[in-house]
């Protein structure tokens, strides 16, 4: 069976996210802005073409990538980095860091949820959401 991975999906809980955030040194007023935010995600495929949008009220951001070519994205952290992302399996998305190769991303997809977990400098974070 394989898992429907577009759709959208709301914020439902996270774990460890400020603890992250501190990790990746950002400072504490954008860091508390971050870690209290609770964004929709749209996730649209087109073949191995990706785009992202995670919504906020505060901002909206789109990450667009083809699966296994390196791209620029700010996270929202105002750290443009090179990306790679490549794809696990039928249900999880794997991001690498180009340049910090300790930075990492997994996006695992189930039928009704898709749970992000983020590893920098040996602190990992977890956010869940639910399919919409």
């Amino acid at each position: 069976m394989t898992v429907q991975i577009a759709g959208k999906y709301t914020f439902a809980s996270q774990e460890n996210f400020e603890e992250y955030l501190k990790a990746e040194d950002i400072g504490m007023l954008k860091r508390n802005v971050l870690a209290s935010t609770k964004p929709d995600i749209v996730v649209e495929v087109d073949g191995d073409q990706f785009t992202i949008t995670t919504i906020t009220k505060l901002k909206t951001i789109k990450m667009s990538f083809t699966l296994g070519k390196e791209y620029e994205h700010d996270p929202g952290t105002d750290k443009v980095g090179k990306y790679i992302t490549t794809f696990e399996g039928s249900d999880t998305l794997l991001t690498q860091n180009v340049e910090n190769p300790s930075t990492k991303s997994s996006i695992k997809f189930t039928d009704d949820q898709m749970i992000m977990t983020m590893t920098t400098n040996e602190t990992t974070a977890t956010r869940t959401f639910k399919r919409a």
